[in-house]
């Protein structure tokens, strides 16, 4: 019988077997504690890192899109919910407009890092694949 973890305990063990020098092992340990937990951004970012050192840019491109995905639609949803509440909506551009000096929705980013982070990294990842070709 398999006894399910806690997410936590695939990153100790993850981080353990990577400094061991065993990247691979260590990715796939990465890989479970995402599925266990896949709004923890940790995992992802080794997961890029490793995939990167090991000069695997199509699992890095791979990752990053499922990162981009499942925290853009996380953070989609939020925004869903509050999106029908008017006190909500005047207090976000008064607070825009007190900061930035301006109320239009320019003047800041649409989600939270690591998003724009993962961004810059997948238009690299792709560009070094385009060379490839």
């Amino acid at each position: 019988m398999h006894v399910a973890r806690h997410y936590t305990e695939y990153l100790k063990q993850a981080r353990a077997v990577e400094a061991e020098g065993e990247p691979e092992k260590a990715a796939a340990i990465y890989e479970q504690a995402v599925k266990q937990n896949p709004f923890e951004e940790l995992p992802y970012n080794r997961l890029m890192v490793i995939y990167r050192k090991l000069k695997q840019p199509k699992d890095e491109l791979k990752i990053i899109i499922k990162a981009l995905d499942v925290f853009q639609s996380h953070y989609d949803q939020k925004k869903a919910q509050f999106s029908g509440r008017d006190n909500i909506g005047q207090l976000s551009k008064a607070l825009l407009k007190s900061v930035t000096g301006s109320s239009k929705k320019t003047s800041y980013t649409r989600y939270p890092e690591p998003i724009h982070k993962w961004t810059l990294r997948k238009k690299a990842v792709q560009k070094k694949l385009e060379k490839v070709k």
